[in-house]
């Protein structure tokens, strides 16, 4: 007899609670859509209408040539993965019409992690803006065009202290 396969997703009430979420949403087919600036400005433009559709919070993004992270949360009560799922429908829309392509943009699927309390929103967001250099893409973070903060636009030189995670979200506006 097979073992189960383990759910991808925690129970639905989970993504609507007010975690933080750290995310990987894979391109299709690992196609190397991030490399020029008129791209990631396009996904950029369109996490930003996302966040403000669904009152997220991004704490942190990073376009990877062929896949982004994100660091986000949206308000208890406000679906995270409808938040997930508007960004990749709005960003493809616009990325095929920018790359005059009309093959698919992202994986159907992406990885979610709800960090606990103890894990913090600092070091996963150090760990994102991390990526390119771990890559090899540039020697330090902050060379890295690609990535940075909807939350903290100076976050890369700041060295600003992790807010608390289970705190109240957006104020109402």
């Amino acid at each position: 007899m097979k073992p189960l396969r383990k759910p991808i997703r925690l129970d639905p009430e989970a993504y609507r609670i007010g975690h933080c979420f750290s995310v990987t949403i894979r391109t299709s087919f690992h196609r190397r859509l991030f490399i020029s600036e008129a791209s990631v400005n396009v996904a950029v433009i369109a996490l930003r209408e996302s966040a403000r559709k669904f009152r997220a919070r991004i704490y942190a993004y990073c376009f990877m040539p062929d896949h982004a992270h994100l660091l986000a949360r949206t308000p208890p009560g406000v679906d995270f993965l409808g938040f997930v799922d508007h960004f990749k429908q709005l960003s493809a829309f616009r990325l095929r019409i920018e790359l005059a392509d009309n093959r698919l943009v992202w994986q159907p699927r992406f990885y979610d992690h709800a960090l606990r309390s103890s894990e913090g929103i600092l070091p996963t967001l150090h760990y994102i803006l991390g990526n390119p250099v771990r890559a090899g893409l540039v020697q330090n973070a902050d060379e890295y065009p690609f990535s940075g903060s909807l939350e903290w636009p100076e976050i890369l030189t700041a060295g600003l202290e992790s807010p608390g995670l289970h705190t109240a979200v957006v104020p109402e506006r």
